[in-house]
């Protein structure tokens, strides 16, 4: 070897030299001679302390990581937790993030709600040794709202929900009456509590006034009367996310037996992003029974209804999914009864379906509120059948006008062929389709010529000619 250290081949020894010395490290001589510092080609090595958290969450199991999610959860029902309930769901996508864990919002919040049963304790068990409270009282009012349950109050657009709500709050409060459109009042007025984000201060608060809850202390100036002890507006809304579900929860913990409306569904649910066509839709309601339930609470709830035909039902009704309607014990519909075929027809029909006895009433509304118009079956009814005689179409048309206008006599078959000049089968064949809709009823007699079978309008057609 050469004892010049500047040539090439005692360069490469004293490098291969300091390779050994150098842990790991290597070292090559650049074109000009100089010793530099080279790295293998491999993997981009993670930071000492990400591969140590990664190391740590792959040795958890997905219990374990879901049980320290759960932990998270619970430290919101404790005295010192400082996490509001309206950065909840923000906070714990964090965390489920950091765990490893891929949670969508509405399973965040079926964690929140886990969370508030654990943090109530058990469940208690009705047991044989246990003498057990269950009053029988159903009604709040009779076979119309159902006592600490939830009801479904659904309506077109300008009927008057709202209204036929506050007007039966003021009337029952000033113990006046005993009864509302003829259904009996069960008990005292509850105290009332009112979440109506559907509508501003500059609404609610006239139509207060109106029915004797709230009263006008100066210009734009009012004050809540009894029994309302609680009003959410537009201006200062409220919505069943889970920080307005706890307010709800604190408010009628106070207020055991209190009666809950909300106004309108549909905007106290607008923030979750649930479509009404959805079955998810439903699910607030479902959280807000669960809420309001351990303290004996009436809940109506407004929705809007969507198209519908006079007679169709009640829990048809709604708009959106049907699951709605299902999740509750009464539905309660209002629509216009004439209004498709007279603008001036301001009677309203209501209809109940749901545990109780289904109900069918004639209402209007007045300056006063609403009153009883009589009972609806018999007109349903009726209006059904001017709807079937409306309907009818070519021969059979012309079969129901030949028999109406042969009338007191009763009609055959061979009475239509003559006036309408068809055939004896194609006669008959219209006749007895008019009789399986319930216009004609049919009677066979015995003849000298033999057996002849007549038809007749059926009694229960009222014509109007």
């Amino acid at each position: 070897m050469s004892n010049n250290k500047k040539d090439p081949e005692t360069q490469k020894i004293i490098a291969k030299e300091k390779t050994k010395k150098v842990s790991s490290d290597e070292y090559a001589i650049s074109p000009f001679g100089t010793l530099y510092k080279t790295y293998k080609r491999t993997s981009i090595q993670k930071p000492a302390n990400k591969q140590i958290k990664d190391k740590k969450r792959e040795a958890k199991t997905i219990t374990e990581r879901l049980n320290s999610f759960d932990d998270e959860v619970d430290t919101f029902f404790k005295g010192n937790c400082e996490i509001q309930p309206k950065d909840r769901i923000v906070y714990l996508r964090d965390k489920a993030k950091n765990l490893g864990l891929n949670l969508r919002d509405n399973e965040i919040r079926a964690k929140i709600w886990e969370g508030r049963k654990r943090s109530k304790g058990l469940v208690t068990m009705l047991a044989p040794d246990m003498e057990i409270n269950a009053p029988q009282e159903v009604w709040l009012v009779e076979d119309l709202i159902m006592k600490s349950d939830t009801n479904l109050l659904i309506a077109s657009p300008k009927v008057g929900k709202t209204t036929l709500v506050v007007d039966l709050i003021g009337k029952w409060s000033r113990g006046v009456e005993d009864s509302y459109l003829g259904k009996k009042f069960i008990g005292k007025c509850p105290s009332i509590f009112i979440v109506g984000t559907d509508m501003p201060r500059s609404r609610w608060l006239p139509l207060l006034n109106r029915f004797g809850l709230a009263e006008q202390t100066g210009k734009d100036k009012w004050k809540l009367l009894n029994p309302i002890i609680g009003l959410f507006t537009q201006n200062e809304s409220l919505h069943l996310d889970d920080s307005g579900l706890s307010r709800i929860g604190e408010l009628v913990s106070k207020n055991e037996g209190c009666l809950l409306l909300i106004d309108s569904y549909s905007k106290v649910v607008a923030p979750l992003g649930l479509k009404e066509s959805d079955a998810s839709f439903a699910g607030p309601i479902g959280d807000l029974q669960e809420v309001v339930a351990p303290f004996g609470v009436t809940t109506i709830v407004i929705h809007h209804s969507g198209k519908q035909s006079l007679g169709s039902g009640a829990v048809i009704a709604s708009r959106g999914s049907t699951a709605l309607p299902a999740a509750v014990s009464q539905v309660i519909n209002l629509k216009w009864f004439n209004r498709d075929e007279n603008r001036q027809d301001k009677r309203i029909l209501l209809e109940t379906e749901g545990r109780g006895m289904s109900l069918e009433a004639i209402i209007l509304q007045t300056q006063y509120g609403f009153e009883s118009d009589g009972d609806a079956t018999d007109v349903i009814e009726r209006h059904k059948e001017k709807e079937k005689i409306a309907r009818l179409q070519d021969t059979q048309a012309e079969v129901f006008e030949e028999v109406k206008d042969r009338r007191p006599l009763e009609t055959t078959s061979g009475d239509i062929k003559k006036a309408l000049k068809i055939g004896d089968r194609s006669a008959l064949r219209s006749l007895r389709a008019l009789e399986r809709k319930g216009l004609l009823i049919s009677e066979t007699r015995r003849t000298d010529k033999g057996r002849c079978v007549v038809f007749k309008i059926s009694p229960t057609i009222v014509l109007t000619d």
